[in-house]
């Protein structure tokens, strides 16, 4: 699990879909909206209840991605750091923990490339 200081509160997903230098990466796993950040890394992953009723398969998600997120980030070769908010779409549920690896991975380094 990710740490609280590094998950994203509700007034800091505001004030992050406010910033104007956000940017959008997509892929078949979800959406990521996020900003370049050099000093600190952020992350909330938004999960919902019409993609999948079960809460306790939306949190299990929710937590694999964030543990995924944190991993990512141990490596000291993965810089610049982001700030984003991930929307998980409905085909992301039915994957299994090494198919998310990798394309959460993927995901991050493209979004990584466009800053």
């Amino acid at each position: 699990m990710l740490p609280s200081n590094e998950r994203l509160t509700r007034a800091q997903c505001s004030l992050l879909l406010k910033t104007p230098s956000l940017k959008v990466v997509f892929s078949s796993l979800g959406t990521l909206k996020y900003t370049k950040n050099t000093t600190n890394k952020g992350l909330s992953v938004i999960t919902g209840s019409k993609q999948q009723k079960k809460a306790v398969l939306r949190n299990k998600l929710r937590r694999q991605l964030y543990t995924i997120f944190r991993n990512y980030y141990n490596n000291p070769v993965n810089t610049p750091l982001v700030v984003g908010m991930f929307y998980v779409s409905k085909h992301s549920y039915g994957m299994s923990f090494e198919e998310l690896n990798i394309q959460f991975c993927a995901l991050l380094t493209k979004a990584q490339k466009n800053t």
